[in-house]
């Protein structure tokens, strides 16, 4: 799996949105929002509140996965999640991933 695959699936997982059911993002969306909201909840839980409106921008497309920093940070993630439940691994970049499997081609 890619990075960006990998992070579009943490997204979902941050939400609680199930592959094929992107209609219900902004309906998890709020209702995540309003558990975690730094008015409701305090100062400490103003990253998880980003993180979560990072991952409801990176369902609906506003920006692009590879441009997230809170959704790479697994411990962060983590928190977001049921007990038990592990953040998706994280995949290896495209690039990277070219350079591993045609380097010989590539050589300097």
């Amino acid at each position: 799996m890619f990075r960006k695959d990998s992070i579009i699936a943490r997204a979902r997982q941050v939400l609680g949105v199930e592959k094929g059911l992107e209609v219900n993002i902004k309906k998890r969306f709020f209702s995540r929002i309003t558990l975690y909201h730094p008015d409701k909840q305090g100062p400490l839980y103003k990253e998880r509140t980003e993180m979560l409106i990072e991952a409801y921008h990176v369902l609906t497309g506003r920006i692009k996965p590879l441009d997230c920093k809170l959704l790479e940070n697994d411990r962060l993630v983590a928190s977001l999640l049921p007990a038990g439940v592990k953040p998706v691994k994280l995949g290896m970049k495209y690039e990277d991933w070219l350079k591993d499997r045609f380097y010989d081609f590539v050589k300097p």
